[in-house]
């Protein structure tokens, strides 16, 4: 059983604990934009499930079918002990090269780009894992059933929710033995000392038997996210950028030795031969001529303590009152109709479901669109709602859903009238969160 699924109202009901107990006492670890942003590629990463054509199934399956292999009974509690103990220890080694091969780290890097650390971050999954499945293949082939791996698999997840947070430090021995928020914390940070470290998911003892290990440091406070920044509030590039930049690597890499070679390489290693120009600096500032933070929720510019030597530049460009407002709303209902897609996807037509998974994608990327702040955000929203008209066309059609259809209608109707008054009375808008500069 998958009990990440039932596990999910109680991680939003953490997120917004942790972010008014961030607010009690004085110290928030959330930004709008980040958290958003975090939240939006949560629902990707289970939107994506549409998509999937059961690949690893088929495979696995296949496999057991071959060769005939037995399966536990399952009956005593030391064969779910063992099954659990054993998934972390094959989580270890898939999480591993998730940063050390650029095939791995493409499907990973979106967990690891928010530059806070907090809850929601544990909600930021990837999009486009297809192939980590292949790091569980052992436990199949020694005979734990399936449905075992997935249970234990979903309760491995859930344990590492807790610890993304900044709001507990140190917890005595258990340091020695589990996954803890200071020992995650190193594994999220940036600072050449701790990048690459820390990659179990519950039994921290793996990364002290295989030399990975690295202690937090109280003279060196971890400065979060990728040594590349994104730059860009789009999910969609969140998850297919490295993707991207890997395919340049191999269009531009003279051997064809190279070309394959690359996505088994670290991610930051460039084929011999491609010129300097085509890679991308990393998104490095120092504290000096960092930007002003434009975010009231957390104003220190710099992610870092006046006595840290590491210092980062947060992206956090300037976006409006109305629109940082706006795009918080616009997550929420697009979040429950994308819930109910999922739920109701086996009694719509497949045409009907791959439209409104289209038009939800879209939609996120507008929203990434209104919290960089760009001008053209109001125009790529007047098309979103058009899609919306329709698809309630379609949905009218093709199914028909009369009440699906006017819904569709509703919502596009109404948020048409409050971008409409946005710009009828800009400055009443704007007095809701005050623009920087």
């Amino acid at each position: 059983m998958n009990y990440v699924e039932l596990a999910v109202p109680f991680f939003i009901l953490a997120v917004a604990l942790e972010f008014l107990y961030g607010r009690l006492v004085g110290r928030q670890t959330y930004r709008l934009s980040d958290t958003v942003n975090s939240l939006q590629l949560g629902v990707l990463s289970r939107l994506v499930d549409l998509l999937r054509l059961s690949f690893s199934a088929a495979v696995v399956g296949g496999l057991v079918a071959l060769m005939g292999l037995p399966q536990w009974s399952m009956d005593a509690a030391w064969q779910w002990i063992v099954a659990f103990v054993a998934y972390d220890f094959c989580y270890y080694w898939k999480h591993r090269y998730g940063h050390q091969w650029r095939l791995f780290w493409a499907a990973h890097v979106a967990h690891h780009q928010s530059e806070e650390f907090n809850l929601s971050t544990a909600l930021r999954q990837t999009g486009t894992d297809y192939v980590g499945f292949v790091f569980y293949v052992p436990l199949f082939l020694v005979g734990v059933p399936s449905g075992v791996i997935i249970t234990v698999g979903s309760l491995n997840l859930i344990y590492q929710f807790w610890v993304h947070t900044e709001h507990i430090r140190r917890l005595g021995p258990l340091e020695w033995l589990l996954v803890t928020p200071s020992n995650h914390r190193v594994h999220h940070a940036r600072n050449p000392c701790y990048i690459d470290r820390n990659y179990a998911g519950v039994f921290i003892l793996w990364d002290r038997l295989f030399g990975t290990f690295e202690d937090e440091r109280a003279e060196e406070p971890c400065v979060y996210g990728v040594t590349k920044g994104l730059l860009s509030w789009n999910p969609l590039w969140a998850n297919v950028h490295v993707w991207y930049e890997g395919l340049q690597h191999m269009w531009q890499a003279p051997r064809w030795r190279d070309k394959l070679l690359l996505w088994f390489k670290p991610p930051a290693w460039v084929p011999p031969g491609i010129s300097a120009r085509a890679v991308a600096p990393p998104a490095i500032a120092p504290s000096s001529s960092s930007p002003a933070n434009s975010d009231p929720v957390n104003s220190d510019p710099v992610n870092s303590d006046p006595g840290n030597s590491y210092q980062v530049a947060k992206f956090d460009p300037p976006a409006s009152g109305f629109a940082r407002a706006y795009t918080f709303v616009q997550f929420w209902l697009l979040t429950g109709a994308a819930l109910w897609l999922l739920q109701a996807q086996s009694s719509l037509p497949r045409l009907t479901v791959l439209a409104l998974l289209g038009w939800l994608c879209f939609s996120m990327f507008v929203q990434g669109i209104w919290l960089e702040g760009r001008p053209a955000a109001r125009r790529l929203e007047w098309l979103r709602l058009a899609g919306a008209v329709v698809l309630a066309a379609l949905v009218f059609y093709a199914t028909p859903a009369v009440l699906l259809s006017m819904l569709l209608l509703a919502y596009a109707a109404s948020s048409a009238v409050v971008v409409v008054a946005a710009q009828r009375w800009p400055e009443a808008w704007r007095s809701l969160h005050p623009a920087p500069g």
